[in-house]
């Protein structure tokens, strides 16, 4: 995870002032270990103590906090997408092997389970819709640098290549899934059509 910058933030604020971590703490009635620690990174002050310190160095908490902020909604989106593509790929799966599944299990409870299932797929697939947009990330690779740290390689397809790649990948889509469902139903179900 990138490191935040409070730490070297509030050291600069302080030596700004002149001030020594015991002169801080003073003024806002804390240890000085309490100063050192959040200057060390061990803790992050709270949101009363960053209101404090604000106040005291006359500016805003954004001022002190802005940067670490962005850091840490950063971690949150990649963390929120590492989430969302295992839950989506998971449910897949699962889906396919309840569907297998109905060669063994009784018929209701099975379906019930593939659509309760399937519907917390399209749940997670539509929020990593939506983060993925809000993140600005358009194509899998761009999703894929962004995950492993690095810059995402910059696609601005037009309206006429967006929507031929999204008419190809939803028949490709179809294709396989029918695909194989029609393979699970015809040769381990033994349905016939």
């Amino acid at each position: 995870m990138k490191p935040l910058k409070l730490q070297a933030t509030l050291i600069a604020y302080r030596k700004q002032q002149h001030w020594t971590q015991t002169d801080l703490a003073e003024k806002i009635f804390l240890s000085r270990q309490t100063i050192s620690n959040w200057e060390n990174g061990k803790t992050y002050p709270d949101i009363q103590s960053l209101i404090v310190l604000a106040n005291l160095y006359h500016i805003t908490v954004d001022n002190l906090v802005g940067d670490d902020l962005n850091t840490v909604h950063t971690q949150a989106n990649k963390h929120h997408l590492k989430s969302l593509l295992a839950i989506s790929f998971t449910c897949l799966l699962v889906v396919y092997g309840l569907f297998v599944g109905l060669h063994w299990f009784p018929m209701i409870p099975t379906a019930m389970a593939i659509a309760a299932i399937t519907t917390v797929g399209l749940i997670s697939t539509g929020y990593l819709i939506y983060l993925s947009q809000h993140l600005q990330l358009k194509t899998f690779r761009q999703i894929n640098a962004y995950l492993k740290h690095l810059p995402a390689p910059k696609e601005t397809p037009t309206r006429k290549h967006q929507a031929w790649i999204l008419t190809l990948s939803a028949f490709v889509g179809l294709l396989i899934g029918g695909g194989l469902t029609w393979l699970i139903a015809t040769s381990i179900l033994h349905w016939s059509f």
